[in-house]
């Protein structure tokens, strides 16, 4: 039998307060506190599992790695302005989204390679071009923002030079920051979508589909 823990006095079941000297029960301080309540994520009916965060995180980063690769470091080589640089770069980008995702059942190299791809919110019917093209210029638009600023720095920077180049910073900053909100989306999305995929209408599922219990 528990006793109070202030006078010792025997309690009675479900006794919250000492009936001796008034003080709360043992039962009281012993009462687990009731764990928070976080609404679970949106969980299909119809078998598909949605990609995760860090799994579309990796895709994209495998897809800037081949882009990076096979468009920026020859534009460097050849010292490309920046005006041609951008042009090139985000007509690549949006090619490289429309085309794969449209005509390569809804799945870019670094789809593939971490095994997911983007079909409609209903997660079965495979989107066509026209929807590729739509998802492409609204994340291609995200990046164009983000990529208009022509950041320059110093090779030996002065003080005052070094106030200029945190002021241009802070505004490279501002304006890629739509594009990494986009992206950050995933993390807190009931469907796990960027906001060009809300802007499309599509979702990003994993390829080896599971039925979840």
């Amino acid at each position: 039998m528990a006793t109070c823990p202030t006078c010792g006095t025997e309690e009675v079941a479900g006794q919250q307060f000492c009936a001796s000297c008034g003080s709360p029960t043992a039962s009281v301080y012993s009462k687990p506190a009731p764990l928070p309540s976080f609404p679970d994520r949106l969980v299909p009916s119809s078998g598909f599992v949605l990609a995760g965060f860090w799994t579309r995180f990796l895709g994209f980063f495998i897809d800037g790695i081949l882009l990076f690769a096979v468009v920026q470091l020859p534009l460097r080589a050849v010292h490309a302005g920046f005006a041609t640089n951008l042009v090139v770069v985000t007509i690549t980008t949006f090619l490289y989204g429309s085309l794969f995702i449209g005509l390569g059942h809804g799945q870019t190299l670094g789809m593939r390679v971490v095994k997911v791809r983007c079909v409609d919110e209903d997660g079965v019917t495979e989107i066509d071009y026209q929807r590729a093209v739509r998802r492409a210029i609204a994340y291609g638009v995200l990046v164009v923002i983000g990529s208009v600023y022509n950041f320059r720095t110093y090779q030996h920077p002065t003080h005052v030079q070094l106030q200029h180049e945190a002021h241009h910073f802070i505004i490279l900053f501002a304006l890629s920051l739509p594009h990494f909100i986009d992206l950050l989306w995933v993390a807190w999305d009931q469907k796990n979508q960027t906001l060009h995929d809300k802007f499309a209408h599509t979702i990003v599922i994993t390829t080896k589909l599971q039925m979840l219990n």
